[in-house]
């Protein structure tokens, strides 16, 4: 609740330094940590953090980075003596003792279970899985379990289909035939392991048909230098440039040129085919590279040569692709971003927030809530040769990722510093798949095999109202393709009385059914539906009522399951990723 004022002093060409407060903007990344007027006075709030304050003169921008730590502090030796399994836990734990906050503990087995299935593979462990790992008494299982997921098939699927929500061409403009070689190109990455900045590099300078190269389809749905200039600007290197194509980018050094010099990397891109023709767009397309092709300036007329948004890139001879310069800049050991972007979007995955918010938004007015973590976390993923699955077992091995959720009174008002862990709904396929999983009984869709889960869609033009409930993105809008967040009132009505879901629960093929009908006791089934949708077991309260529900007259053992299953799939527990 203090203030102080912030000061702002130009310099001059000429030698000359002049106070500029009165005629500067000013804005903070987070008010409620600590807010800045027009006048420059910082007003701070009441909860500790950390949040960046920008000042604005003509095209200058600074920046102010203001911690507000809690009052009383606490004890180095309380930081000394935290578990530590790797450099994360290091940079976490020193973060909390500059700003004097405490983590929570760490969470169960069960927890820790459930936790790290639906991370890596997106599903759900089966009740037999979660009785052997709860079992087990060997010192190093949930570094052996880690190990174990990441070589599931399940893992390819549940990545690869992040990566096509923002990659994912429109249908209606590139065809179905280009958008089911695409999806299948994204898949064969992850099954093979394929080094980040090699599948980068193969979808920057894509060539080919569409019909057999996959990654073409890029270019084939963004037609334009300066199309394709927003996408692999934001997705790659995490610098959003769409508000430089009209104007000097009001947060950044960015103008014009920057924006038409980078698209200038594109502009010899050539097509070779009947183009598109929306709705049906079915025809295939080579794209090559041509002999000729430039970018003008909007304003000035002027023809741009490719340049990089900053450093230096290697020359580009006439018969040379120009895209393959830009990848050799991109993937190039002065090129942080390219790392940094990446790491962060798994970072959020994981975390249940990124070091920087938005993910793909990397710039110096919205810097990284701890920035030694953030530049670690990338050099270790570039000197592992950019692999995500050691990416994903450094974090996922960490102690900060296995902290429970439940706040302590030194860190319940803390959501950027990690002392907790952050809980997040469950994908929209992730919980569709749980909800197969637990039920026994598959979803079919249209235009996929029998039995194929919900992550393994090729396309979102196959029907779900699940899906879209549950916020699956819309392609018909402008890629990279935004989730709906968080919970809504229509997402809770569908699962307490949507039809399809009660046939699942209800199906003769089901597993309440077969629980019903085999020999186990009503506590023993019980323990078994807490097992298969909790992957825990039920405590003695839980029990309680599980045998009240089954002893209650004129309920079968049947319709006694069927409700337990139903009433559990309806709960935060189920719902959540904690």
């Amino acid at each position: 609740n203090a203030t102080e004022h912030l000061k702002v002093v130009a310099s001059y060409s000429d030698g000359t330094t002049r106070d500029v407060t009165s005629r500067t903007s000013f804005q903070s990344n987070e008010g409620a940590i600590a807010a800045v007027d027009k006048y420059g006075q910082i007003k701070a709030g009441p909860i500790p953090g950390e949040t960046a304050l920008m000042s604005r003169y003509m095209n200058f921008i600074g920046i102010t980075n203001v911690a507000i730590p809690l009052p009383d502090s606490v004890p180095a030796d309380f930081y000394r003596a935290l578990p530590r399994k790797n450099f994360i836990d290091d940079l976490v734990w020193a973060k909390l003792q500059s700003l004097n906050l405490t983590h929570s503990g760490p969470v169960d087995d069960a927890k820790y279970l459930r936790r790290v299935y639906l991370d890596i593979i997106g599903r759900l462990p089966s009740a037999e899985e979660a009785r052997v790992f709860l079992a087990s008494d060997s010192p190093t299982r949930r570094d052996e379990l880690v190990d174990t997921l990441l070589e599931r098939p399940e893992y390819v699927d549940h990545w690869a289909n992040k990566w096509a929500d923002l990659l994912r061409p429109n249908p209606y403009r590139v065809g179905i035939k280009a958008t089911l070689n695409f999806d299948n190109w994204i898949r064969e990455r992850f099954r093979i392991n394929q080094p980040y900045d090699e599948f980068v590099r193969d979808l920057v300078t894509a060539q080919g048909s569409t019909w057999q190269n996959g990654a073409a389809t890029l270019f084939r749905d963004r037609r334009s230098p300066d199309e394709v200039t927003m996408m692999v600007s934001q997705l790659f290197l995490g610098i959003r440039l769409e508000c430089a194509k009209c104007h000097h980018h009001p947060f950044e050094k960015w103008g014009q040129d920057d924006f038409y010099s980078f698209a200038a990397y594109f502009a010899r891109v050539g097509r070779k085919g009947r183009g598109v023709s929306p709705p049906i767009s079915g025809d295939e397309e080579i794209i090559f590279a041509a002999d000729k092709g430039t970018v003008e300036h909007p304003l000035s007329g002027e023809t741009l040569p490719p340049r990089p948004l900053f450093g230096e890139a290697p020359e580009i001879s006439e018969d040379k692709d120009p895209r393959t310069a830009l990848v050799a800049w991109m993937t190039g050991d002065g090129n942080e971003f390219l790392s940094q972007v990446q790491v962060n979007r798994v970072w959020a995955d994981l975390m249940g927030r990124g070091l920087v918010e938005p993910v793909d938004d990397l710039r110096s007015t919205n810097p990284p809530t701890n920035g030694p973590l953030l530049e670690t976390l990338a050099a270790d993923f570039r000197q592992h040769g950019y692999d995500q699955k050691h990416l994903i077992r450094t974090i996922t091995t960490s102690h900060v990722y296995s902290l429970s959720s439940l706040p302590s009174d030194l860190n319940v008002a803390d959501t950027r510093s990690y002392s907790r862990h952050y809980r997040k709904q469950m994908r929209a396929e992730v919980l569709l798949g749980a909800i197969e999983d637990v039920s026994g009984v598959p979803t079919d869709f249209s235009a996929m095999p029998p039995s194929s889960r919900p992550n393994q869609i090729w396309t979102n033009r196959v029907g779900s109202l699940f899906l879209d409930t549950f916020g699956r993105p819309n392609e018909n809008e402008d890629p990279p393709c935004e989730r709906m967040e968080g919970s809504t009132v229509t997402q809770t009505l569908h699962l307490m009385n949507a039809p399809t879901l009660h046939r699942k629960v209800t199906s003769n093929a089901g597993h309440a059914r077969k629980l019903a009908d085999s020999d186990k006791t009503a506590e023993e089934i019980v323990a078994e539906l807490y097992l298969m949708i909790y992957s825990r077991w039920p405590d003695d309260e839980e029990r309680e009522i599980g045998r009240q529900l089954f002893a209650e007259e004129g309920n079968s053992r049947r319709r006694a399951t069927e409700d337990l299953m139903w009433a559990l799939l309806n709960t935060p527990e189920f719902i959540f990723q904690d």
